[in-house]
């Protein structure tokens, strides 16, 4: 979506060709200063004006309405709900258009708000690292932490407080207790992966240092080395984009980006562009959308070096999100699945190949409102599925699942036999390989070949 930073109105364009689609809102939009994200259910794209208001766009209604006008510091979690302070320095979450404000006081001095379980949000002081979760019922726990760069999992079930010496992780619930893990060299700035199962880091070095945090039963939390990805330098900053294959690093020095591809642990390309907290972005895991000079860019990212395929004359100065939502009338992006959250790599069980990188094809997808039937396996035959994603949340792999149905690929959840496996996505059953690697083709993400002696949901 295209936002007016000197107001008016937006429009809606394709991630891959940057064509406008038929959907628009014509006038009447404030200036806005960045976007926040997306409610899919009340069908609302927020995002922040140049006075520090809420300003929510209907996708249904194609209006523009202003939500919260006194409030600050807001930021949304992946299904659109907003946190942020009212003018009191209360605490507050506005979720399906209703707003709550946390009874608990927040402490003085400069904090910033990240997701925690549920409905809860917590409150994560600069200054002296305290962790206060907050919920409906006041402060629910008040937890220790050095002062660092903070950033948490997608859906709140983790907080990693970045140190110089290493990361702090923390879980909100408050079992296990805080597990502090040494990286060796100055680290600078740390992200999630979309599901939550890798940390990187970038360090001083000039690489990124992967951790791989894991739950031991309920009560204790393992963090164990899992490689680095490379870059040509130091890195002030680093994003993911939501498939988990992309990773973008802004080089200390220098108006250029970093593209890394996570699944091949391979620096691909140095792009020339700024970095904003827009812009540059992955979009249906095969389009990088940027900035060059005045103008916005997609490039295509498949092949060995990134090449142009769209440009948006004089588009820079206006604001730029990815919104995982499109007219009913209009064939959603190349990739259904792009904008699901999921690791890049999934975790092999009774794999019969090695993991396979889907390419693009030129086929179109199916649509959103059609999920069709997976073929017939003939009576003797072993069914095979792709493995699409391995997750220890099985809130989030559900979710996950859910958008794959609605992309139309005939997906379900595996769950976990015992306590320290994963809940698996897998989409099939397919009768052949062939017929399976043609529908992981179409997924434009990387699968596995399975079979499968357990049921699913």
């Amino acid at each position: 979506m295209r936002l007016p930073a000197d107001g008016g109105g937006a429009i809606l364009l394709r991630g891959d060709s940057l064509t406008a689609l038929d959907w628009s809102i014509e006038s009447g939009i404030p200036k806005i200063a960045r976007g926040l994200g997306t409610d899919l259910e009340e069908k609302i794209v927020y995002a922040v004006d140049t006075d520090g208001r809420l300003v929510g766009l209907d996708l249904f209604a194609r209006r523009s309405r202003v939500y919260l006008a006194a409030a600050r510091d807001l930021v949304t979690t992946p299904e659109g709900v907003i946190f942020g302070f009212d003018s009191a320095g209360h605490a507050l979450r506005f979720a399906g258009r209703t707003l709550t404000t946390f009874r608990a006081s927040v402490d003085a001095g400069p904090t910033s708000l990240v997701r925690a379980p549920g409905t809860q949000v917590a409150a994560v002081s600069t200054r002296s690292g305290i962790i206060q979760v907050i919920g409906d019922d006041g402060e629910a726990r008040r937890i220790e932490a050095p002062a660092g760069r903070v950033t948490s999992t997608w859906f709140g079930d983790m907080i990693a407080v970045t140190t110089d010496s290493g990361v702090l992780f923390v879980d909100p619930r408050g079992k296990p207790d805080p597990t502090f893990h040494r990286v060796d060299g100055k680290l600078s700035s740390a992200v999630f992966s979309p599901s939550g199962h890798r940390l990187y880091v970038a360090r001083e070095q000039g690489d990124i240092a992967v951790l791989a945090p894991t739950l031991q039963g309920s009560t204790r939390l393992n963090v164990s080395d899992a490689g680095t990805l490379p870059l040509a330098g130091r890195a002030s900053a680093i994003r993911i984009d939501k498939s988990g294959r992309w990773l973008l690093a802004k080089p200390e020095q220098g108006g250029s980006v970093w593209l890394v591809d996570v699944v091949r642990r391979e620096l691909t390309a140095t792009i020339q562009t700024s970095w904003a907290d827009d812009l540059p972005v992955v979009t249906g895991g095969r389009t990088l959308v940027a900035r060059s000079g005045r103008d916005v860019v997609a490039y295509d990212i498949t092949g060995t070096t990134p090449v142009e395929r769209a440009r948006l004359s004089g588009a820079a100065s206006d604001v730029f999100m990815v919104v995982p939502w499109a007219p009913r009338t209009i064939l959603p992006p190349p990739s259904p699945v792009a904008e699901a959250p999921t690791d890049s790599v999934p975790e092999s069980a009774e794999v019969d190949s090695v993991p396979t990188a889907a390419q693009p094809v030129d086929s179109a997808p199916p649509r959103l409102d059609s999920v069709p039937e997976p073929p017939v396996t003939p009576a003797g035959a072993t069914p095979l599925y792709l493995q699409v994603s391995s997750s220890q949340n099985a809130e989030w792999a559900r979710a996950f699942a859910d958008q794959l149905k609605q992309g139309g690929f005939p997906a379900r959840v595996i769950d976990p036999a015992k306590e320290d496996e994963a809940f698996r996505v897998v989409v099939g059953p397919y009768p052949t390989r062939e017929e399976a690697d043609a529908t992981g083709r179409r997924l434009g993400r990387p699968y596995f070949v399975i079979t499968l002696r357990g049921g699913g949901t």
